[in-house]
C-alpha cells in the first residue's frame, strides 16, 4: 500500500470517525448527496474541512477531501476530489466555497509508481507519447476504488490495454483525449 494511498484513506477514515459517513458527489456541477439523490444549495453549505494532498514536482498529481455538513438536513458526508478537477467541472459559486480554506499537504509518494493500485503515469511518460493514453469517462469496467464509492474517470493505456493513474497535470493536458463511455455495443477506435 503506497503512502499516498494510507494518507488519503487516513484522511477518510478520520472524517467518517467524525460522523462524516455521507457521500458527496458532483454532477453536472452540482453538489449531490447520494443516498438521497437531491442537489445541496452551495450557498447553504458548510465546508468543515478542506484538505489538498499533492505529489510530485510542483503538486503535479493531488487529490482533494472536502468534509461538507447540509445545515438544512444536518447530514455530514465528504466529497472527495480523487484528480484534483473540481475546480473545473463545479460550477462556480461551488468551487469557491470549497477551496476558499483548503490546507495543502504533502502526501509523501513521489518515488512511488502506483496510485490507487494503478500504475501512475507521470507527466514526462505521457509527453513521450501523449496519444497512447486516453482519460475514460463512466465505463462501468473499471477496478474498484479504494473510498468505497466508485471512480468516474480514469486514465487508459492503449499500449497496455489497461487502466492507469493519471497524475493531474496530464488530466489538465489538452492533448489528453477524454473518451465518454456510451454503451454496450459501441466501438471505439482505441
Amino acid at each position: 500500500m503506497t503512502s499516498q494511498l494510507t494518507g488519503v484513506l487516513q484522511a477518510v477514515q478520520s472524517f467518517v470517525a467524525k460522523g462524516y459517513d455521507r457521500e458527496y458527489r458532483v454532477k453536472d456541477g452540482n453538489l449531490v448527496d447520494l443516498e438521497l439523490r437531491s442537489t445541496l444549495d452551495p450557498c447553504a453549505i458548510r465546508v468543515d474541512a478542506a484538505l489538498r494532498l499533492e505529489s510530485g514536482d510542483d503538486g503535479e498529481d493531488a487529490s482533494n477531501i472536502y468534509a461538507i455538513t447540509d445545515p438544512a438536513t444536518g447530514h455530514k458526508g465528504l466529497l472527495i476530489d480523487a484528480f484534483d478537477v473540481f475546480d473545473e467541472i463545479c460550477h462556480r459559486d461551488l468551487s469557491e466555497r470549497l477551496v476558499a480554506n483548503r490546507e495543502t499537504a504533502s502526501a509523501g509518494d513521489q518515488n512511488v509508481p502506483s496510485k490507487h493500485g494503478l500504475r501512475k503515469v507521470l507527466k514526462k511518460e505521457f509527453d513521450h507519447d501523449p496519444y497512447r493514453y486516453v482519460l475514460r469517462e463512466g465505463f462501468p469496467d473499471f477496478p474498484a476504488c479504494p473510498f468505497g464509492g466508485d471512480f468516474s474517470m480514469l486514465g487508459f493505456d492503449t499500449a497496455e490495454q489497461s487502466y492507469v493513474w493519471l497524475v493531474t497535470s496530464i488530466i489538465r493536458d489538452p492533448r489528453l483525449i477524454r473518451i465518454p463511455y456510451q454503451g454496450e455495443g459501441v466501438i471505439s477506435d482505441e
